[in-house]
């Protein structure tokens, strides 16, 4: 289940899909959504989470010494205020979080992150060693913004190391059901067959799961 996703940029408000428990999905606008920076390592996220749902978070982060716009793949949801929940940390491609986990608060006026994390390049070395899968159920419709289909990859079967696929791929704007999501060396990979996985830049920022990203 995918639910909604707070898209900002600075000082922007933006619209929102609120999920419900069941599955259902209905449009919520949030006007007045800010994000400001509270000092060097927290941002404060102005709105109302009762009125929105679950969220993931997006942020501006330093990597290598350049500021990029990630977004959290676990979703926040702190029913009262002074409530916090800890997740992992945005996922950043060949590059690991320092510190790997953040806390959000839940305040008065909103969400606030209290570490924003900052990467390093990872060791390509100790990527089989800590990737990790889990199971996920979904459909996806995958579309590559930069050309005509969609590359996919396999993982060695003896040591987890990645490789390209070249002989085959996905063809934009078609459907594809997968089962597990793998996370490896700083990016997720989505299994649409036996050894053969999708990148989630294919779909995820495409797409947007369940909804366009509307900045108003």
């Amino acid at each position: 289940m995918k639910h909604n996703s707070l898209k900002l940029k600075k000082s922007l408000t933006v619209c929102m899909m609120s999920l419900g428990l069941l599955g259902a999905l209905s449009p919520v606008l949030a006007t007045g959504l800010n994000e400001q920076i509270v000092n060097a390592e927290s941002r404060d996220y102005n709105f109302n989470p009762d009125e929105v749902g679950p969220v993931a978070i997006p942020m501006y982060v330093d990597v290598d010494g350049q500021e990029q716009e990630v977004e959290t793949i676990d979703y926040v949801w702190i029913p009262k205020v002074g409530g916090m929940q800890t997740i992992n940390a945005p996922l950043v491609d060949k590059h690991v979080a320092n510190p790997s986990t953040i806390t959000v608060l839940r305040t008065n006026t909103g969400l606030r992150v209290l570490q924003v994390p900052t990467y390093t390049p990872s060791d390509p070395k100790l990527a089989p060693q800590t990737a990790t899968v889990k199971e996920n159920k979904e459909l996806l419709t995958v579309r590559n913004k930069n050309g005509s289909f969609c590359p996919l990859v396999a993982f060695s079967t003896t040591t987890g190391e990645i490789y390209n696929l070249t002989n085959r791929a996905l063809a934009n704007n078609t459907e594809w059901y997968t089962d597990k999501i793998k996370t490896y060396d700083g990016a997720r990979y989505y299994r649409v067959a036996t050894n053969e996985w999708v990148k989630d830049t294919y779909f995820r920022v495409a797409s947007s799961l369940y909804g366009k990203y509307l900045r108003l």
